[in-house]
């Protein structure tokens, strides 16, 4: 029911019901998954049917091979699809996967077509990074922000490993702090188990996604699809470790050291969006935590 629906996706609904739409909408946020989960939800809405991978006017566009862009090429070709007449009804919708995976060439081309859209035809692209668009896109498109899940990961494993980051977070602020070598001892733990959850996780999520993958799919396609998967599954705990560092430092409100917590939060959330950009051009995942921590640790420590 519409009462039930986040904001952003009410205000789509109410678009819709007064024959409103827009033609592009950028749906962006911190978590692939949900974007994709609400953007087949809102597709459905618009073709009036509950499995739009198999309706015929429904077309879908990944990045593909292993740099994981979107070619020209295909892009041209799905832009031809969603300019032909409808096969079972007045709409067309069309989905760009990982919108920002475009290069100038490709991003050019889809700038022409959302100069003069196709009628009846209604283009979503997805994206965790709405800023690597051009700004000629973002600003031809609605905007539709999905805010992050409010509930953490529901995952036995993860939870212990939150638990246990905050229980380190507490020890390094303690007035009797551990030893620096059991300090580094406990970041270098926590950075090994969060490779094993976060390759469980994705390895389980991949295995669910693969079965719902819409027929006709190139290899590299396919390809490119798992590891945006994984990478949207690192963004989610990504989020969700920014969410336990947070929840440390303001655990106290009326703490004397709330400003210095505050101080180091900052450097803290810094570092995490340091790493979010670095672990996108392929830094190694434990590398890049084990860094975080690392630093978290002169931190917390009152080193810096």
């Amino acid at each position: 029911m519409v009462e039930t629906l986040p904001k952003p996706l009410r205000a789509f609904t109410n678009a819709l019901e007064r024959g409103r739409l827009a033609h592009a909408i950028l749906v962006h946020g911190d978590h692939p998954p949900a974007l994709e989960a609400a953007c087949l939800g809102l597709a459905g809405k618009l073709l009036n049917v509950q499995d739009v991978a198999k309706h015929p006017d429904f077309f879908g566009l990944r990045p593909s091979g292993k740099a994981r862009y979107i070619k020209v090429d295909a892009l041209r070709d799905f832009l031809h699809k969603i300019q032909l007449t409808a096969s079972a009804g007045p709409r067309k919708v069309g989905v760009v996967y990982e919108a920002d995976r475009m290069q100038a060439p490709t991003a050019n081309a889809l700038l022409k077509t959302l100069e003069e859209p196709p009628d009846g035809t209604t283009l979503f692209l997805l994206t965790t990074r709405p800023h690597d668009l051009l700004p000629t896109i973002r600003s031809r498109c609605f905007h539709l922000r999905l805010p992050a899940a409010s509930a953490p990961l529901e995952d036995a494993e993860w939870q212990s490993w939150r638990k246990d980051y905050a229980a380190w977070l507490g020890r390094l602020t303690e007035s009797e702090k551990p030893s620096p070598g059991e300090s580094v001892f406990g970041a270098y733990g926590l950075g090994a188990r969060f490779e094993g959850i976060l390759g469980r996780l994705a390895d389980s999520a991949w295995e669910k996604t693969k079965t719902e993958l819409p027929p006709g799919l190139e290899d590299e396609e396919i390809d490119a699809a798992q590891v945006g998967l994984h990478k949207g599954m690192r963004a989610c705990l990504l989020v969700e470790i920014e969410q336990a560092t947070r929840d440390f430092a303001l655990a106290k409100p009326g703490d004397a050291t709330i400003i210095a917590r505050s101080a180091r939060l900052g450097r803290a959330i810094a570092d995490l969006e340091k790493i979010a950009g670095l672990l996108e051009v392929n830094l190694n995942e434990t590398a890049a935590l084990e860094y975080f921590l690392l630093r978290s640790l002169r931190h917390w420590t009152g080193k810096n």
